[in-house]
């Protein structure tokens, strides 16, 4: 089946509901059972109810287990990433660090890339050190070379790909096939790409996580995230860890998510097709001195992106032709049109952001001493959007 049918068709069965083509939502927190053996086997962890056979709970006999409406998110998302099971957590953030905290404990060491999500780094930084877990960055394109850093007590690599803010591509299958050769787990988070234009289990990664409040949800109206597993061990670790930690979905951003997710395939394709008219434009600006996206042929990972994955996402970075002030950079950032200063990134509306990379690299030193600004391409129109774009580019 194609992944444009199984977005529109998985976690769906509407004659469980009455016939109703959308999941509805449930909010419960106490779940009944007809028998005490109905309530024990629920317990037990095997599916009483016909709705929560649909996915993979993670304790049926209470609302924290999740709901029919968390069930067929899970079934969804699992399918479509060709995993074995899917845990929900409240966030995309808490997706990481409930896969963190169930793979590792004190004593270990742990692999993760230089370029990953900023909050991930805080929390590997503060949480797990505090916990006695050992964390060493890595360059995002080490490839083959990954097998130097790996120790005795080398518990799991983190992947990126791309990475978060610099859009580097790591040569996923070199890094998992060592891995697995070392018997180390390996999580990659997928935020970027979708399961539409990537699915990293077929590349041999164990955990995939999306931030489900990204492209998935699509309508920057719902906080969730998600963890794929693919392994008897892992998803049995991973399943118990996210239970014991209490990290329950809301089913209304399950129900929200699930909306979200049927139109995912179009709206990525709005997405790519406007990101690929706008970024060569404003690559040719003056105050221009590169564009990072790995979908560009000029990009030092193209060969890489292109063998790995199936399209791209709207996020990129401009590097500027200097260091701008900060006065400079507000008058660039205050006064667009269309685009909104904002953190995130998946919706509908197109955000931008100025950063710098230096801040948030300790493996691999950032050699730039340029300004950089992150656009976020959303759904207006194109045209527009590079207006808006070159206009606040000719204000510096």
């Amino acid at each position: 089946m194609k992944k444009d049918t199984q977005i529109v068709t998985q976690g769906r069965n509407p004659f469980l509901h009455g016939g109703s083509v959308n999941t509805p939502i449930y909010t419960t927190s106490t779940v009944l059972y007809p028998t005490r053996e109905a309530y024990l086997q629920a317990d037990r962890g095997e599916p009483y109810f016909e709705e929560s056979k649909m996915g993979d709970t993670l304790d049926f006999s209470y609302g924290t287990g999740g709901t029919p409406t968390t069930y067929a998110l899970q079934e969804a998302l699992r399918d479509i990433e060709n995993g074995d099971a899917c845990a929900l957590t409240s966030s995309g953030l808490s997706a990481i660090t409930n896969s963190l905290n169930a793979l590792t404990e004190n004593g270990d060491h742990i692999l993760m890339v230089d370029t990953v999500y900023g909050p991930t780094r805080r929390y590997c930084n503060f949480n797990l050190k505090k916990n006695g877990v050992e964390i060493e960055y890595y360059d995002p394109r080490i490839g083959a070379d990954i097998a130097d850093l790996i120790r005795s007590n080398t518990k799991l690599i983190f992947l990126e790909s791309p990475g978060s803010l610099t859009f580097e591509v790591q040569d996923v299958e070199t890094i998992t096939k060592i891995a697995k050769e070392k018997g180390i787990y390996t999580i990659l988070d997928n935020s970027w790409a979708t399961p539409l234009f990537f699915n990293p289990i077929d590349h041999g990664v164990d955990i995939v996580i999306h931030a489900v409040t990204k492209f998935i949800g699509g309508h920057s109206d719902l906080l969730l995230g998600a963890i794929i597993t693919k392994g008897e061990q892992v998803t049995k670790t991973i399943l118990k860890g996210v239970r014991n930690s209490g990290s329950t979905p809301n089913p209304f951003s399950c129900y929200l998510a699930l909306r979200g997710l049927r139109s995912l395939s179009a709206r990525m394709d709005k997405h790519q097709k406007s990101a690929s008219y706008i970024i060569p434009k404003v690559k040719e600006h003056s105050k221009v001195k590169d564009i990072l996206f790995p979908a560009l042929e000029s990009s030092p990972d193209y060969q890489l992106w292109k063998k790995q994955f199936s399209g791209a996402a709207s996020l990129f970075t401009v590097i500027l032709d200097r260091k701008y002030s900060d006065e400079e950079l507000s008058n660039l950032m205050d006064n667009f049109s269309i685009f909104g200063i904002g953190a995130s990134w998946g919706g509908f509306e197109s955000l931008v952001l100025d950063f710098d990379p230096r801040s948030i690299r300790t493996a691999v030193k950032w050699e730039h001493n340029c300004s950089c600004i992150r656009f976020y391409i959303g759904l207006e129109n194109e045209e527009d959007l590079l207006e808006d774009i070159i206009k606040g580019l000719d204000r510096l």
